[in-house]
């Protein structure tokens, strides 16, 4: 049965609205030398190489991929954001088309990574800590409407993706990885593992036991905590 969604009054009224304007506060670090040739590839082929040299890198491109997903633009508004972002700072940085993105972004690895000052503290004194692996499936409506306004019907299945998400006790991301359906929870495990931490638990459900990969971990010194399932033996 539906429930009533729970309130909650919010107590600390400052700090919660300093909290939602630091969500639209954008930091951009950007290192030293000549910022053009970090975005902008000058060399148009490499010899002994096949075909041309993309022309944008793909730190521009991951750059406009953040603020395309931060700002929820379309293609075309993102490229003339861009155009204006550059121009008002006095950068003759150009901007790729919309078409341009659309394939730079479906061929694009974003490695999501989100780490505190303690933790970053915590891993250069070589401290180890307990990762947590999950995963969740994504549904893509949009795409359902886009088929049913296109063909007049209502499509076969809903698209899907398989998002494999990593993180320690403090909510910490270590790791993302978006996959298909196909891929299983046991696969995806091994794609969000980080290899430059130290683990001393693995902590995940009963999807991603195997004796293989239980022995794995102990082997390497990892405490596995992973459920086997009812009908397991000892």
């Amino acid at each position: 049965r539906k429930r009533k969604k729970p309130g909650y009054r919010v107590t600390n009224a400052r700090a919660y609205n300093q909290s939602l304007r630091k969500r639209g506060m954008i930091s951009l670090y950007v290192p030293g030398g000549d910022l053009k040739a970090q975005l902008i590839n000058a060399k148009i082929r490499t010899p002994g190489v096949s075909g041309r040299e993309p022309t944008y890198t793909t730190a521009h491109i991951e750059l406009i991929f953040t603020f395309y997903r931060l700002l929820g633009w379309g293609m075309r508004q993102i490229t003339g954001y861009m155009e204006d972002y550059w121009e008002t700072r006095g950068l003759d940085i150009p901007a790729p088309s919309a078409s341009h993105l659309g394939e730079r972004f479906a061929s694009l690895e974003v490695s999501v990574t989100q780490r505190c000052e303690q933790l970053a503290r915590r891993l250069a004194r070589g401290e180890t800590i307990s990762l947590i692996v999950d995963s969740t499936g994504l549904s893509f409506g949009r795409a359902s409407q886009w088929y049913e306004e296109k063909y007049a019907q209502r499509a076969a299945r809903t698209p899907w993706r398989k998002m494999h998400l990593s993180i320690d006790a403090d909510m910490n991301v270590h790791a993302i990885r978006i996959t298909t359906t196909e891929v299983s929870d046991s696969e995806g495990m091994d794609a969000v593992l980080p290899a430059d931490v130290p683990m001393d638990r693995v902590i995940a459900d009963g999807a991603y036991y195997s004796i293989e990969r239980t022995e794995a971990l102990s082997g390497a010194g990892v405490t596995p905590v992973i459920p086997p399932p009812a009908h397991a033996v000892v």
